[in-house]
């Protein structure tokens, strides 16, 4: 997140928060109010996801950057597969990643989260699980003696809780 040579910090700040670029609850782009249609620009959009050191959601778009609203969660989890003893996600930005168990939790009456590293940055970028991914993730979630979800991915067995961990 360097500074563009010749443009006043504050400015520049202005700038990157003044793109009207909102990211929907259902993983859509709208800019200006307009859904952003065209599949090569989504798809750059949802590949430049990420969070500043401070958590704000922004987007890169090579070089440049700015800030955008996110709705709900930046990605979504369309389906999860086993590999072993892994699951892994595939996420809507098109990236295929391990699922790891201790960041998955269940938000109350808005369904499955978990966090997945952001690809330019490594920052944690939260993950919403898509009703089909949920539904694939059924298959390895049990309920303990207190009747609490346990996910059981061979040996390893997490509780997941309804706050963020």
């Amino acid at each position: 997140m360097s500074d563009v040579p010749g443009i006043d910090p504050q400015m520049l700040d202005k700038l990157r928060r003044g793109v009207p670029l909102i990211l929907s609850r259902t993983g859509r782009f709208r800019f200006d109010g307009a859904d952003v249609t065209h599949p090569r620009v989504q798809s750059a959009l949802r590949g430049g996801l990420d969070v500043t050191p401070q958590g704000e959601p922004i987007v890169h778009l090579g070089a440049q950057w700015c800030y955008l609203s996110v709705e709900d969660c930046p990605l979504r989890a369309t389906t999860v597969d086993a590999r072993g003893d892994t699951l892994q996600l595939r996420l809507d930005d098109g990236r295929t990643l391990p699922l790891l168990a201790e960041t998955l939790w269940e938000e109350p009456e808005q369904g499955l989260r978990a966090t997945v590293p952001a690809a330019s940055s490594g920052r944690p970028l939260a993950v919403r699980f898509t009703n089909a991914a949920s539904m694939q993730l059924s298959e390895w979630i049990h309920f303990d003696e207190n009747d609490a979800p346990v996910l059981e991915i061979g040996p390893v067995r997490h509780t997941i809780g309804s706050t963020s961990p």
